[in-house]
Order: C-alpha cells, then sequence, then structure tokens
C-alpha cells in the first residue's frame, strides 16, 4: 500500500519510536514503517487514521498484526496508536549486550496501545508477554491488562477473573542458568 501524503513518515516514525513492551532494537528507530491492510480511511480534521483489515504493520524487527490500527496525531505533534485484534499481535527483537545472543518478545492482547509521548504500551484482553532467549522462554507473563512504561521499565499486571471471583495473574520466570543453556 502506498502511503498517502497525510500519512508522513514522520507520524509513523514517531508513532514507532516508542517501540514496543521492551527495550527494543536501537536500529529499529532508523527503519522506514510499512503499513499493508484492505483499507484506510482518514479524517484530516481530526488527523485520525485506521488501517482495517488483516493488518500488518512492520518497521525493522517490528511486526504488528491486528484487524485494525487507528493511528491518532495529537495536536502537540504526539502519537497515539491502538491496533485492535482476536488477538491483535507484536513480536520484536531487543537489544542485548551479548555477541550473538538473540532477544525477542512477543505480546498479544485484544487491544494494544502505544502513547507515543509518555512511552506507554498497554495491552488489554487475554494480554500476555512471553520474552525468549535464543528461541528458549525466559519470561511469561499474563492477565487481563498489561502496562509498561517504558522510561521507568515499570510493569503493572491486572489480573483476569477468576473461578472465585478474585483476579489471578499468572508469571512464569526461568532461573537465569536455565535461561542461558541451550536446549537439548
Amino acid at each position: 500500500m502506498k502511503l498517502t501524503p497525510w500519512i508522513s513518515a514522520a507520524t509513523l516514525a514517531g508513532m514507532l519510536a516508542m517501540g514496543s513492551a521492551a527495550q527494543a532494537l536501537q536500529s529499529d528507530k532508523q527503519q522506514p514503517t510499512t503499513i499493508d491492510a484492505n483499507q484506510m480511511t482518514y479524517n484530516e480534521k481530526s488527523n485520525v487514521n485506521v488501517f482495517s483489515g488483516n493488518v500488518l504493520l512492520t518497521r525493522g524487527s517490528l511486526v504488528i498484526r491486528g484487524d485494525k490500527l487507528t493511528l491518532t496525531e495529537r495536536s502537540d505533534g504526539t502519537q497515539f496508536a491502538k491496533v485492535e485484534g482476536k488477538p491483535a499481535r507484536f513480536k520484536q527483537q531487543r537489544d542485548s549486550e551479548t555477541p550473538g545472543e538473540v532477544l525477542l518478545i512477543n505480546g498479544t492482547g485484544n487491544s494494544i496501545e502505544f502513547d507515543g509521548d509518555k512511552s506507554i504500551v498497554t495491552l488489554t484482553g487475554g494480554a500476555s508477554i512471553q520474552k525468549s532467549t535464543n528461541g528458549q522462554l525466559t519470561e511469561s507473563i499474563s492477565g487481563n491488562k498489561i502496562t509498561y512504561e517504558q522510561n521507568t521499565e515499570f510493569l503493572n499486571v491486572l489480573g483476569t477473573p477468576g473461578k472465585t471471583g478474585g483476579s489471578r495473574v499468572q508469571a512464569v520466570i526461568k532461573p537465569k542458568t536455565q535461561a542461558s543453556e541451550p536446549a537439548n
């Protein structure tokens, strides 16, 4: 799909410069953004772009898939994006201090919101995040809502309503020695 003039590269780059729910590859910030979808609408008065139907957004190692992507540019130039799906998905490679190490993060939710101004990523509705190192799962967190504040690296998870009426969060974190050992 060809981007029209009102969807400037700066708008899309700014929206994605906030990354995803992890320390994304720094090189991703320099990559072009491509959005493919079945349809796009634009409201110039409200500065809202809506992409719908098999939406695929790529930027470097970042891949986001969903049914609908709503991108809003606020009057101060900051962007807010919401991806909806059943579920919406993202994956991205993260920077590593160890040469040859491949760190990935995958996330799902019925909606994924990116607030560029506050550098906050929120996954809602059957939300989950999985981190892996060299193909081995190292962390898995799930709940009804996951909020990640990138600037402070603060993570907040609200539980999924349980059968007993309370809400529950589930986290699985492997010890560092297991996480770094190669699979047999």
